[in-house]
């Protein structure tokens, strides 16, 4: 049994002067030997073990040697075996020593072998919100009139940010919205002339604004050239109407005419039998019956010119009628091509008018989403200043959003999302680690392929993580802001210690042993 050490200093024996002992040859155990070999086995690849284990023999050589060995027996154990034999007490603590060692290693491996840990892929993110940040931009540009908002300023959707000189905005507006409400009272005298109507009958929305000087002068100037274009057109007809009449007049006038030219023939032609036959009997002069046949010969020719004017007046009334159908088919012609016209171009200045009208409404540049107002372009946040179509002049960050966290999986890793990850969690490092909770979020979408830092250069692929705000508690979400970096773990299962230890060792061992 060892003894332990007395406190103060003891003197060594003299050494005795009798002969030198007999050199032995001492052997350790087989199961030392066996252990020995071993912890060669595991120190020759591994140096820095095998240091960390000379240094604590050297550590605790002093406790566990008994005092009366020799310096020449301290030698490092494990440096050779060639050393002077080691005393029975020190071959015994030796032994406990490689014990102690394998004991651990197998101890140490068998836990590594058995016991899991979990598996993870860690990538590093950006919060923003689901609706990301609203750029507020101006579709046409223009000159800034009033500034109603400063960096920072939290706002609500539809409110008024900024506002801009309508002047020209307005000008287009009114010449557009003239010359539609012009091309509108012509299409309402134009269906006045095409049913024949009496009057015309303007639309609702020009009675409406009947008050208007612009839509008054309008009306006014087609009433006007409604009743000029109905009395040319009357007084067109007039004059047919009236040759017609004429032709009408003339026409009873010869039938009247034929009518006694009719009756004196047959009383000539009467008289004329008579006198025939007194003249065959020669009881009458041959002159008498003369003039008799003369008479009758005029008559005939009265009837027949008379017949000949009829038919003349007869045409000259049709022809008048013809030319009446003609004017008003001519004029209906005008005015179904005219009406074809003027509502093409209603149709045309009525998306015309839209487009101003939207214009005009965007004077008003307003908020697109309630949030906060950041990034004011400097160079527009002056009243005067010239906005140019497409700058942008401001940001909104929207508030009360689903939180999103853009998150870059290393493509290294990205393998191992393969087999589908709903649930992640979500650490934000800005937050101290033990007063905050662990944030679960879910994997809403993986880039199809990697994308490359504009910065860093690096590749990676990008993954979208959804944060229901639910989850985030209301201290936390008072500070959180977008932009703030985050921390997404996608849990991907299990595997060993022993697999976990040994990776980087097989990995190398399948690049190096390679045929170059």
């Amino acid at each position: 049994q060892m003894t332990r050490r007395p406190s103060g200093p003891a003197p060594r024996p003299a050494p005795k002067p009798a002969e030198a002992p007999a050199a032995r040859t001492h052997r350790l155990p087989p199961f030392a030997e066996a252990g020995v070999a071993r912890a060669k086995r595991l120190l020759a690849g591994t140096a820095p073990f095998l240091e960390q284990a000379r240094g604590g023999l050297a550590r605790v050589k002093d406790t566990l040697l008994p005092p009366a060995l020799p310096q020449a027996e301290l030698a490092d154990p494990l440096s050779g075996l060639s050393a002077p034999a080691p005393s029975a007490d020190y071959r015994r603590v030796a032994a406990r020593g490689y014990a102690l060692i394998i004991l651990t290693f197998g101890v140490f491996g068998g836990w590594a072998a058995f016991a899991s840990i979990n598996s993870a892929v860690i990538a590093q993110g950006v919060v923003s919100v689901e609706s990301r940040r609203q750029v507020v931009q101006h579709l046409e540009g223009g000159i800034v009139a009033e500034i109603l908002v400063k960096d920072g300023q939290q706002v609500q959707a539809g409110q008024v940010l900024f506002r801009l000189d309508p002047t020209s905005s307005l000008a287009n507006y009114d010449s557009v919205r003239a010359q539609l409400d012009t091309l509108l009272a012509t299409l309402a005298r134009l269906d006045a002339e095409r049913m024949m109507a009496p009057a015309v009958t303007f639309p609702k929305i020009l009675l409406d604004r009947a008050s208007s000087p612009g839509v008054k002068s309008a009306m006014d100037d087609q009433l006007a050239q409604f009743r000029d274009r109905k009395a040319s057109l009357e007084g067109q007809m007039g004059i047919l109407n009236t040759r017609i009449v004429q032709g009408e007049t003339e026409l009873d006038g010869l039938a009247r005419e034929k009518a006694s030219a009719e009756d004196q023939l047959f009383y000539c032609e009467d008289e004329l039998a008579g006198i025939q036959k007194l003249s065959d009997k020669g009881l009458i002069s041959k002159p008498r019956l003369a003039q008799l046949q003369r008479e009758k010969a005029r008559l005939q020719g009265v009837i027949g010119r008379n017949i000949a004017d009829t038919a003349k007046a007869q045409a000259t009334i049709s022809e008048m009628r013809m030319q009446i159908q003609q004017l008003m088919q001519k004029q209906q012609e005008e005015v179904a091509q005219s009406i074809v016209e003027t509502r093409q171009k209603i149709a045309d200045l009525g998306e015309k008018l839209n487009i101003t009208e939207n214009v005009l409404k965007r004077v008003d540049i307003r908020a697109p989403r309630a949030g906060i107002v950041q990034n004011i372009n400097p160079r527009t946040y002056t009243v005067g200043a010239v906005v140019r179509a497409g700058d942008t002049m401001l940001e909104v960050v929207p508030q009360n959003d689903e939180l999103i966290v853009d998150a870059q999986v290393p493509t290294t890793d990205v393998d191992r999302l393969h087999g589908g990850v709903d649930e992640v969690e979500v650490r934000f490092p800005a937050f101290h680690a033990r007063t905050t909770p662990l944030i679960v979020g879910q994997l809403r979408s993986l880039s199809p392929d990697r994308l490359v830092d504009e910065q860093t250069k690096q590749p990676y692929y990008q993954a979208v993580v959804a944060v229901a705000n639910t989850d985030v508690p209301d201290e936390m979400k008072a500070r959180l802001r977008p932009g703030m970096p985050a921390e997404v773990i996608f849990n991907t299962g299990e595997r060993s210690v022993m697999s976990f230890l040994t990776r980087p060792l097989t990995d190398a061992l399948t690049r190096s042993f390679r045929e170059k």
